[in-house]
């Protein structure tokens, strides 16, 4: 095939690929703001003023210049010479920043590090308006003036029809610059100014307050909780606002050393490039502070503190282990639902949900992390579609993820300016062991809030101690009185007394009663429902081959033989949560520990078998309790169900539940080997309402205590190796000796 000619051209783009490229890169007009502002931070400017002026004539662009809008963006940094200006700045995509980095030359003359990579951050103006006036000096050079219009990129009679010969090829449209002495505009012995015209929006007054906002949170103060970690930049950059001539300030706004003061919860530390956690957690009400370290990585370490983290499920699922690099975090946490109004107000309360998690790299904010309505950990989508109760609420949470560019070189900001790029997956890294990091922060803070809520019903029983106290007191005195009639209305008040505690007894007693029996049946009612499930499949599957004429007489008897045993089960069931019913609590009798045990053991056995080893084939000596059966079922019943979901949690390959009677003693241990009761949360266990399950309703153990309470026995948590018979969560429950 012979070549009949060839030659070779590079690009030539149309003069409007700048505003193309202009509108696809900066999509917000405060983040083009914020763009303009970071590169008077990369100059080392120690000081930026964002002026808006003449903003009611926003659109009237034929208005003489001194009335026209503008925004002036001025900064007191290193300037520009004319060759920066000519072979740097009006060279986008500009190399300059980013070989800097590539020599790990990161930082300024002031030691900052450089923000700005792809050299595009000039393309916010654009997004700002269409005319632009730049006035730069560098140290001991002339003043540069440069002028920049849009409109000719992008003339505004273009429509569909016009032929490409309208447009303007990139090349054929200029930009004058002048270099002038003295300086026209920079007073300084360096700096640069830029003025822009032809405003592309309107600004309204919440347009005002939130830029306002994110420039408070551009640099946010390094707190002394931040410092503990080695966090600390300095902070020699102040930005000022003026509008119509007058410095902005919005005194409602407030700031994030409010929420540190005043948060309820707070969690500190880092996370290594292997996934390797270290934090300190601290409550202050009820105070609790504590240090530990983890991997987030590894199940068995997970489950030693009972944490069981779904943000680490993207690493099992991808075979991968953490490429994102090291990141240091300070979280706050509130407890809305439930306010403390000594410690919020509705100020606070509305920081607090305007501001979530801030990623923050070197010292500057990365955008838009943080921002209202950018839940970027996906929590409250967690919440409703894996677990509630395992993820903290995005309207409860803030605080600051610290990146840097040494460090964590993968995590790259969006052309956009738009969030992080998933460079090989690094985001997805990072943004699964922030959500781990935020689900131990949620474990730890539901111990608290249950402490919390156990402390609210303290004075419930501390009133009827008093009340008790004030009737003895009251009976004391009464034997004193020879007044007939008080006696008399005495003696009536103290009957009355006595039913009413009567009446609220046996109220309370029927209510654990109902709930505890609703646990029960709550299961069974699951394990029938799949059980008729399968039958009915079943039943289907064999009228589907009747009437096809395609069965044998084996069939039939195999279809018999799957339904009588799977009654069998639904029918051992029911028996078993027969004696759960009030009814059947009345009939008292001699009840064998040893075979309440099998029976419940039985009725877990789709939990247990070939899952979970048990002893109760080498359970020794039998010990007989006069009570009711339904009391020792249902206590055996919350206690087993405990140690299953537990054990599930835990990880560990060879499950096992054990039990062990002391007819002597008169003692039942259940014990299993999961990972067992942390120290801070034994005093609790039994309180109602407290649990640390997922969707736990805080009954199981509260009921089992009651229950035991009424035939005078008791039970307890064996905290002392010596006395466990498995190493994990060990149970003892002491009967009385019978008279």
């Amino acid at each position: 095939m012979a070549i009949i000619e060839q030659s070779s051209m590079p690009f030539r783009p149309y003069a409007r690929l700048m505003n193309v490229i202009g509108d696809q890169l900066i999509t917000d007009k405060k983040v083009a703001v914020i763009e303009i502002i970071k590169n008077s931070y990369d100059a080392d400017a120690s000081i930026v003023k964002v002026r808006f002026c003449n903003m009611s004539n926003v659109g009237f662009n034929s208005l003489p210049k001194e009335e026209q809008a503008y925004i002036e963006i001025e900064d007191n940094g290193c300037g520009m010479s004319l060759d920066v200006i000519k072979n740097v700045w009006l060279r986008p995509a500009t190399p300059n920043k980013f070989d800097k980095k590539k020599r790990k030359n990161l930082t300024t003359e002031k030691g900052r590090i450089i923000q700005g990579e792809k050299g595009i951050g000039r393309f916010a103006i654009h997004k700002l308006g269409e005319k632009i006036e730049l006035y730069t000096k560098a140290k001991g050079e002339n003043e540069v003036k440069l002028e920049m219009n849009f409109v000719d990129f992008n003339p505004d009679d273009a429509n569909l029809f016009n032929q490409p010969s309208d447009y303007k090829l990139l090349d054929e449209v200029t930009n004058n610059w002048y270099v002038q002495d003295p300086s026209e505009r920079v007073m300084n012995e360096s700096g640069t100014i830029i003025r822009i015209y032809n405003l592309r929006e309107q600004w309204s007054l919440n347009d005002y307050k939130e830029l306002y906002q994110n420039i408070q949170r551009m640099m946010p103060p390094v707190d002394d909780n931040a410092r503990l970690l080695g966090v600390d930049f300095v902070q020699d950059f102040s930005i000022e606002m003026y509008k119509e001539g007058k410095l902005y300030v919005d005194e409602d706004v407030r700031t994030f050393a409010d929420v540190i003061e005043r948060a309820q919860f707070s969690m500190i530390g880092s996370v290594d490039k292997n996934g390797n956690a270290h934090f300190q957690y601290k409550s202050l009400s009820p105070r609790r502070i504590f240090s530990d370290d983890v991997n987030l990585l590894d199940e068995n370490a997970l489950s030693i503190r009972n944490y069981s983290l779904y943000g680490t499920k993207w690493f099992k699922d991808n075979d991968r282990k953490p490429q994102c690099g090291p990141f240091r975090f300070t979280f706050y946490a509130f407890d809305l639902k439930n306010k403390d109004l000594t410690i919020l107000d509705k100020d606070l309360e509305k920081f607090i949900k305007d501001n979530f998690v801030f990623v923050m790299r070197d010292g500057i904010r990365v955008y838009p992390y943080g921002e209202k309505g950018i839940d970027w950990l996906d929590l409250d989508k967690l919440r409703s579609t894996y677990r509630a109760g395992q993820f903290i609420s995005y309207n409860d949470l803030t605080g600051f993820v610290y990146i840097s560019q040494e460090n964590n070189p993968l995590l790259r900001d969006a052309t956009n300016r738009q969030g992080l790029v998933n460079d090989k997956g690094c985001y997805n890294d990072f943004k699964s062991l922030v959500t781990a990091v935020t689900e131990i922060f949620n474990y730890e803070i539901k111990i608290d809030k249950n402490k919390k809520a156990i402390q609210r019903r303290m004075p419930i029983k501390q009133s009827n101690e008093a009340l008790q106290a004030s009737l003895i007191r009251l009976q004391k005195s009464l034997e004193k009185s020879e007044n007939l009639e008080t006696l008399e209305l005495s003696n009536k008040f103290f009957d009355a007394y006595k039913k009413h505690i009567d009446i609220i007894k046996d109220r309370m007693e029927t209510v654990e009663d109902l709930a505890g029996l609703g646990m029960a049946v709550e299961k069974s009612s699951h394990d029938s429902i799949r059980i008729l499930s399968l039958m009915t499949q079943n039943v289907k599957s064999f009228k589907k081959k009747m009437l096809s004429h395609n069965y044998q007489e084996q069939d039939l008897t195999e279809l018999f033989d799957d339904l009588e045993e799977n009654l069998s089960i639904v029918h051992e069931d029911m028996q078993m949560i027969q004696p759960l019913f009030k009814i059947q609590r009345q009939s008292i009798k001699d009840v064998s520990i040893k075979e309440c045990i099998v029976k419940v053991v039985r009725y877990f056995r789709n939990d247990i078998d070939g899952k979970i080893l048990t002893n109760i084939n080498k359970i020794g000596e039998d010990l007989i309790i006069k009570t009711n059966a339904g009391l020792i079922l249902q206590v055996l019943i919350n206690l087993i169900d405990n140690s299953i979901y537990w054990l599930g949690k835990s990880g560990i390959p060879d499950k096992k539940i054990h039990f062990a009677i002391s007819p002597t003693d008169r003692t039942l241990i259940i014990g299993d080997n999961g990972n067992g009761i942390r120290e801070d949360i034994v005093p609790l266990v039994f309180n109602e309402f407290f649990s640390m399950k997922s969707n736990g309703r805080g009954l199981g153990l509260y009921i089992v205590r009651e229950l035991l309470l009424r035939i005078n026995a008791q039970i307890e948590v064996i905290e002392n190796p010596t006395g466990k018979i498995l190493p994990g969560a060990n149970f003892i429950i002491k009967f009385d000796v019978e008279e």
